[in-house]
């Protein structure tokens, strides 16, 4: 069997237990963007937020809704290249199904072919809250014949997002960040603290994403260390080499001032540069 990890195909073979990772999603971000960055990832590079998985070749993508289903079959047609493939699949019903009962995980199903599965999960009714038996039961029934699978959550709790690092092979928060010129929006990817991306050092990831004039998503993935435009820069400029008052004299701001956005950074990023 080939090293799950690797950056090679890996839809050809099953593992005896299938990777699940999760992603929870803030309230203010895309989770169509999201979905489709994941999508593109995972089938032109076999990365995800920077955490080699292995290129998939089958994708499908299970939409939390609708609206979003025919926003990114638009999209993910623009990715799809050889004999790989990628699918869309909607609710076929309005009312988005309940996960959390057994009648709503049975709509799952295989997949058709051996696939990467996308699961977008709807937005979180704030009166009912996701338990660990209803998180582990859905990632049961979405890893069913899958070898890789990623959940995507919208508008978890704090409490309803402590409950994934047990679930799930590894966890990402994803909230709005200052993106970089030229473009228009960002995000950024975090490993969910307390996990061991998180324990081991793996770098956020931040998206920066824009429409060209063809309506084509455009997007520049990279590590990041804040989601702060002026903090990253300084960071740049620092890792270059640049001192903290020669950083400074060019940004625009006070030694001090660069001395204490340095030092907010995390430990495994700061001791580098201070």
């Amino acid at each position: 069997m080939s090293n799950p990890d690797s950056t090679g195909d890996v839809n050809s073979e099953v593992p005896t237990v299938a990777r699940c990772y999760a992603v929870a999603l803030g309230s203010d971000v895309s989770a169509t963007l999201v979905t489709y960055g994941i999508t593109f990832d995972l089938y032109t590079r076999g990365m995800f937020y920077g955490l080699p998985v292995g290129k998939q070749s089958s994708i499908q993508i299970r939409t939390a809704d609708q609206a979003s289903s025919h926003d990114l079959k638009l999209h993910v047609a623009h990715i799809e290249q050889g004999e790989g493939h990628v699918s869309v699949c909607a609710p076929l019903t309005q009312t988005p199904p309940n996960y959390r009962s057994p009648e709503g995980r049975a709509l799952f199903g295989p997949p058709q072919v051996l696939a990467c599965r996308i699961v977008v999960m709807p937005p979180v009714n704030k009166k009912i809250r996701w338990s660990d038996a209803e998180i582990q039961a859905l990632k049961r029934a979405a890893t069913a014949k899958c070898a890789l699978c990623i959940i995507v959550f919208q508008g978890l709790s704090k409490d309803e997002k402590s409950l994934l690092n047990a679930c799930f092979n590894s966890v990402f928060t994803v909230e709005p960040c200052e993106p970089d010129e030229p473009f228009v929006s960002a995000y950024m990817a975090v490993p969910m603290t307390g996990g061991l991306l998180a324990a081991t050092g793996h770098k956020s990831v931040i998206e920066n994403i824009r429409m060209n004039s063809e309506g084509v998503i455009e997007r520049q993935c990279q590590p990041c260390v804040s989601p702060e435009k002026l903090t990253r820069e300084i960071y740049r400029l620092r890792e270059s080499g640049r001192s903290l008052q020669e950083i400074g004299e060019e940004l625009g701001f006070d030694k001090s001032t660069i001395s204490r956005r340095l030092s907010a950074l995390p430990y495994h990023l700061r001791r580098h540069c201070m």
